[in-house]
């Protein structure tokens, strides 16, 4: 940010409680709460104690607008996102409609997966599904070449992410999409650790899937995650992971078989979970106001600053240091940083820790240059600055 976007960042600083209580570095784990999540909640209530069952006639259609408020900050149109209580149960939603009683039954993921996801997509191998999983060399990147040469004629779904959780290093994935597309498999992208912070466009990439969830950098906490499809999929999916609120007239009551809503409600389940999805609402309004372009532009400035300031001290720094090629946080190594790790969070020096990667370390929009200090500062008398 330049001199009005630290004001603005000044501005915003004052709207997150945590922020005056600690020094906060770990948005790629849990963005801070802004003081409007407790008013989300408190009008929540608000109405559930006034109306009863009544409060649905609110709450229904809030849901659509919270996912296309998150549509609009990646490019989305409206309508073709949608939320759900995790990226587990959506990416399970989509496994279940996929066939794979034929050759083309090959899920392709990579071993640097978040391991929820990878745990979701094993268990299809009862119902046919042959999982490839891409191996890492290093543990912190893969060749693109090697992504591409594994998805095949045979492949049914790529599941594969925009940027490494154990690296914070990112895929290309406009690539990757293209060569799914010359060979006919779909792909899915899990962007839970870009969005918010690097900027990228379903539409202009052409994408075909995108899951994320809101707890990370759109503050918005955990019981929000949300899927993407492009429209002209959106038939292709008809969820057996479903409920009643994915039937195309859910008070209706019908019962089985199922008549899959002709929109995006059709990757409903059972009762949606009303509150996750309002408390996330006011992280994502802030997300767009300040705009991802001018966030991506502030965090490059304080991870290249951390980096410096890291291998200045002799420490490894196990995330891409060219900006390009990360996406918000850095992650610093060195004998005994899982310790070190506890130490600065008793210190409230907030930060997480993560094996084969180091302390990870991100600043968002609201954090200063003074919190970058800090953390050295507090990490020095941990551990004493090597030459």
């Amino acid at each position: 940010m330049d001199r009005d976007g630290r004001a603005t960042q000044a501005l915003f600083r004052d709207q997150f409680p945590i922020l005056g209580t600690s020094t906060y570095l770990v948005s790629h784990s849990m963005g801070a709460a802004p003081w409007r999540a407790r008013a989300a909640l408190e009008t929540y209530w608000d109405e559930w104690a006034a109306d009863g069952p009544e409060a649905w006639e609110k709450w229904i259609p809030r849901i659509g607008q919270i996912a296309d408020g998150i549509g609009a900050m990646i490019g989305a149109p409206a309508g073709s996102v949608f939320l759900g209580p995790n990226v587990s149960v959506l990416q399970a939603a989509i496994a279940s409609c996929i066939g794979f009683g034929s050759e083309r039954n090959e899920v392709v993921f990579e071993q640097l997966q978040f391991p929820s996801l990878t745990y979701v997509w094993k268990e299809w191998e009862r119902y046919g599904a042959s999982v490839r999983v891409i191996p890492s060399d290093d543990g912190r990147t893969i060749p693109l070449e090697r992504i591409l040469s594994s998805i095949t004629e045979r492949t049914a779904i790529a599941v594969l992410s925009h940027a490494y959780y154990v690296s914070g290093a990112v895929a290309d994935v406009r690539a990757i999409q293209a060569h799914c597309h010359e060979y006919g498999a779909l792909l899915c992208v899990d962007a839970y650790q870009t969005t918010g912070v690097y900027p990228y466009d379903v539409r202009a990439w052409d994408l075909d899937m995108v899951t994320g969830g809101s707890h990370k950098w759109l503050c918005g906490g955990p019981g929000c995650g949300w899927i993407y499809v492009k429209p002209s999929l959106l038939e292709y999916f008809r969820p057996s992971v479903t409920g009643w609120f994915a039937h195309e007239r859910p008070f209706a009551f019908d019962p089985a078989p199922m008549e899959h809503a002709h929109t995006m409600y059709r990757f409903g389940t059972g009762t949606p979970t009303i509150p996750g999805y309002a408390v996330a609402k006011p992280g994502h309004e802030l997300i767009r106001e300040i705009g991802i372009a001018r966030i991506r532009e502030h965090n490059v400035r304080l991870t290249t600053k951390l980096a410096s300031m890291a291998l200045e001290r002799g420490l490894r720094v196990n995330t891409p240091l060219e900006p390009e090629r990360r996406t918000g946080w850095i992650g610093i190594d060195f004998d005994g940083a899982e310790a070190a790790c506890r130490d600065l969070i008793a210190r409230r020096v907030f930060v997480d820790y993560r094996p084969g990667c180091g302390i990870r370390v991100s600043p968002h929009f609201y954090t200063s240059d003074d919190e970058i200090d800090e953390f050295f500062n507090v990490l020095n008398k941990l551990k004493p600055a090597r030459a």
